[in-house]
């Protein structure tokens, strides 16, 4: 999807954002994101797709700080926010190093230290012995090659978990949402990293995430958490 004139004619000063989805997904998975974001204001927000499964990470990151800034254009120059969900977090630190302008980014179940499960999976089907590694780059400590912080650009991390060690799937070694474990989230130049009681395939689907993404996206910050209702629980 490539930024829209007629958009960028009647956004004035309004923000505008772009959404990289997750691996074997489409930009269609990250519609909520947009939808949310259009309603609370943002003049245009693009949702492209990349096929992470047909050529390595190094081949989208040009293009897809290419996409940034012609958004960023097409809107006289104004920062572009930007908002992940799981190997799109990568995309974002491969983009961001090449330079794209990019105000503040919110990253949904990033695998930003790799992740256990692409090991487990790549094992059981070791398709690298025939010459393609789709899951290369998010295998443990492989993201290590990306930028943790870009100067000027505000992270936020939200990713799923219990808060309990068996997290949504037991089989996974540790709190996780069901793919991505809550400590391979962690990123040393993101501001803030908050746990959400969501799974990882629908997390930028759930209204609560919709809200604190906003929330982050307008201040720097994620919103505190609702105070409980006076009389509520046990």
């Amino acid at each position: 999807m490539s930024p829209d004139p007629t958009a960028a004619a009647a956004g004035g000063d309004r923000p505008v954002a772009a959404c990289f989805h997750g691996f074997l997904r489409t930009g269609l998975s990250m519609l909520p994101v947009r939808a949310h974001l259009q309603r609370a204001g943002w003049a245009q927000v693009i949702t492209p797709t990349f096929l992470y499964q047909a050529a390595p990470l190094s081949a989208h990151r040009a293009h897809a700080a290419r996409l940034l800034r012609a958004l960023s254009d097409a809107h006289g120059g104004r920062p572009v926010d930007l908002v992940t969900h799981s190997m799109g977090g990568l995309l974002a630190r491969a983009a961001l190093a090449e330079g794209a302008p990019v105000h503040r980014v919110v990253m949904l179940a990033p695998p930003n230290q790799g992740a256990w499960m692409a090991e487990r999976v790549r094992r059981i089907l070791p398709v690298h012995h025939l010459g393609w590694d789709p899951l290369a780059p998010l295998l443990p400590g492989a993201p290590a090659v990306l930028p943790e912080e870009i100067e000027g650009v505000d992270i936020g991390i939200l990713t799923g978990g219990t808060g309990d060690p068996r997290g949504f799937w037991p089989f996974v070694p540790g709190d996780n949402d069901g793919r991505v474990r809550v400590i391979e989230a962690h990123l040393a130049g993101a501001r803030e990293l908050r746990v959400v009681p969501f799974g990882h395939a629908t997390i930028m689907a759930r209204r609560a995430v919709l809200e604190l993404v906003e929330g982050f996206l307008r201040e720097g910050c994620f919103p505190p958490p609702a105070a409980p209702t006076p009389g509520a629980g046990g």
